[in-house]
């Protein structure tokens, strides 16, 4: 997901939001494994923080397992991606889920 504002986009905090309602009904949904990949203008690592920690909090309420973040800062321009080894470490992530 890009970064929004230093926060997570609209439409993954809708998707947040839905998860929630079915804890909050009582549906077990524990037990699921998830991750995160972002990039960010900025080459401060710390802009990310914005939609890390939501989604290890959320991943800690729901009792998933995060099993693993890519963060690449400094993707503003087409091709920025390609400069970074972002690709490799988003591939090596999804070959270990």
């Amino acid at each position: 997901m890009p970064v929004y504002w230093y926060s997570i986009p609209a439409q993954i905090k809708g998707v947040i939001d839905r998860i929630y309602s079915l804890v909050v009904g009582g549906k077990d949904i524990a037990g699921k494994e998830c991750a995160l990949i972002a990039c960010c203008e900025e080459e401060d690592l710390s802009v990310l923080d914005g939609v890390r920690i939501p989604m290890e909090r959320t991943a800690a309420l729901n009792k998933w397992k995060m099993v693993g973040e890519v963060l690449i800062p400094g993707v503003l321009n087409v091709g920025d991606i390609e400069k970074t080894d972002g690709c490799q470490q988003a591939a090596a992530l999804a070959n270990k889920i």
